[in-house]
């Protein structure tokens, strides 16, 4: 007689194959998913270095020093924009800004659906002074064409301030489209550099503590500014230096992109 599994132990063999296939390619999905962002991420933080020093070497001033306005919360010139974004080959300049537009009523209406950290949804809506506080960075919005990544400038800073702050979206519409895991803010120092908002810098500006994001120039710092749990969108804003220190926010030894991350996805 020939040895052979029986059809129930084949049955029971595949079942449980099933079971351990079910709870680890969710795990598995997430974590390749996160290395992909976290690769993007930190291009798109050595770019924008990058434009910053090119920027400084050719017109011998940072880009805060080109576009500081003495009077603060003043919108960035198309011109001034430009000249930024010039060192992205091919970058698109988008017909509005922010990330989104209004309709024929005046109604906000986003490009695509943003996300809290935490997984609630998000609309720049309206801010405290009747117009559009678009995803907090409101004012020249580029695509880069050769990552389809969407930056957005903020306002213009104070003279002898950091700024602008630039929010991207490093992988542009595709999903998740959330703040803290393909969304960040960053800003513009007055040494010539690029910094993520949470970190600290002797020139950085104001903190923004406005839960519907209408802010002007601001920087975050602390643990309390990278939060999965809160529906305010301000205490989003400075996931940006976790995530380039890979680092917890709150809870020493661990990492941002798997455990941090790995807490939002468990929820």
């Amino acid at each position: 007689m020939k040895k052979a599994f029986t059809l129930a132990e084949v049955l029971i063999t595949l079942g449980i194959i099933g079971v351990v296939a079910a709870m680890t390619l969710p795990a598995l999905i997430n974590k390749t998913r996160n290395k992909e962002l976290h690769t993007a991420f930190l291009k798109t933080y050595s770019e924008l270095n990058q434009a910053a020093m090119l920027f400084k070497a050719d017109y011998g001033v940072s880009v805060p020093e080109y576009i500081n306005n003495d009077k603060g919360n003043a919108g960035i010139t198309a011109e001034q924009a430009s000249k930024i974004f010039a060192y992205y080959k091919g970058a698109k300049k988008l017909t509005s800004s922010g990330q989104g537009s209004s309709d024929e009523e005046g109604n906000y209406v986003p490009w695509y659906k943003m996300s809290n950290l935490n997984g609630s949804g998000y609309s720049g809506g309206p801010n405290v002074d009747g117009r559009d506080s678009s995803f907090l960075c409101d004012s020249s919005a580029f695509m880069n064409n050769m990552t389809g990544a969407l930056m957005i400038l903020n306002d213009a800073p104070v003279a002898g301030k950091n700024g602008p702050v630039i929010c991207v979206d490093i992988n542009g519409q595709k999903k998740p489209n959330r703040y803290g895991i393909d969304y960040f803010a960053f800003i513009f120092t007055i040494d010539g550099r690029v910094i993520p908002v949470g970190q600290e810098h002797k020139n950085n500006p104001a903190t923004c503590n406005s839960a519907s994001g209408s802010c002007g120039n601001f920087n975050n710092v602390g643990e309390e500014y990278c939060s999965n749990t809160s529906n305010d969108i301000s205490k989003n804003t400075s996931c940006a230096y976790y995530a380039l220190t890979n680092t917890h926010p709150t809870e020493k030894g661990k990492d941002y992109w798997t455990d941090f991350l790995g807490e939002v996805y468990s929820r």
